[in-house]
């Protein structure tokens, strides 16, 4: 299954990058958008055949990217003061001496670490993008629409691959970790299909 998913390109601060204006709207987790815009890439097609619709326009593109970077800041305090306020209550219980079992409190912690970590991954990504560090600086930037880029991907088994047949780790990661991700996809297999 080929699919061609159209790309805005936009200028902010001088730089162009680039957005995926269909998987954007369709991934689960807000952190999820940051992974899905590009460095400007030149060699990116122009014309499609038959893309994917724009999800993402020329005039929704700058609250879009606004609106998940507030979120994505948001959700990156959140995790670390759960994750914080967890090492706190583990620490006060053994400290007490109540046994409250140290696997238990470890794995938690682990998959509150990885939310952490994930999210502000997120947030670093999109303050590079966007040039800017807190929602208070949001106000400033001007985001600039470009041009519209296509890129070709084909699924194939539980791998995505791109129109040279160089796997791509970003959708493939996507694929494994979004499941709102991966039923878009498979939505869109299965209409091919039907057709």
């Amino acid at each position: 299954m080929r699919i061609e998913v159209p790309y805005l390109v936009f200028e902010v601060r001088g730089r162009r990058f680039m957005l995926d204006a269909y998987f954007s709207r369709k991934v689960e987790k807000v952190e999820h958008i940051s992974v899905l815009i590009r460095k400007f890439d030149s060699n990116f097609p122009k014309e499609a055949e038959n893309p994917l619709p724009k999800l993402i326009n020329e005039e929704t593109i700058g609250e879009f990217l606004t609106t998940a970077f507030e979120k994505i800041y948001e959700l990156s305090g959140r995790t670390l003061d759960e994750r914080l306020r967890h090492m706190q209550k583990w620490n006060v219980l053994r400290i007490l001496g109540i046994p409250t079992g140290f696997r238990r409190h470890k794995e938690k912690d682990e998959v509150l670490a990885k939310e952490n970590r994930e999210a502000l991954l997120a947030l670093s990504l999109l303050q590079e993008v966007l040039g800017v560090k807190s929602p208070a600086e949001l106000r400033d930037i001007k985001l600039r629409p470009v041009e519209w880029r296509y890129y070709t991907i084909e699924l194939k088994g539980d791998e995505i691959y791109n129109k040279k047949g160089k796997k791509d780790s970003v959708y493939t990661e996507l694929l494994k970790r979004d499941s709102s991700f991966k039923q878009a996809l498979y939505a869109l297999e299965y209409s091919q299909q039907a057709t």
